[in-house]
């Protein structure tokens, strides 16, 4: 009897990791919009400090902006100061 159900526990864990895994592959902004909507969910000020902190876990890293404007010279097209003409 205790194996089925440690059986079963260990199958939905492998389960739900594997479907969470599929979701942020195949639909980042849907994955992205639920960790901010849970974060923020467990980040209120009414609920216990433990909560609270795992709801500040949850929040996701604002990335930095990565267009030519940003700065960030992973291209070097921006960092060289010359200008490329036509």
């Amino acid at each position: 009897m205790i194996y089925s159900v440690v059986q079963a526990v260990i199958i939905t864990a492998i389960v739900a990791f594997c479907a969470l895994q599929m979701l942020r592959r195949l639909m980042p902004k849907l994955s992205h919009d639920l960790q901010v909507r849970g974060s923020k969910a467990l980040n209120r000020a009414d609920l216990p400090a433990v909560v609270q902190s795992i709801g500040q876990k949850l929040q996701p890293v604002e990335a930095p902006d990565s267009g030519c404007g940003s700065g960030c010279g992973s291209c070097k097209g921006c960092s060289t100061g010359f200008e490329i003409k036509d």
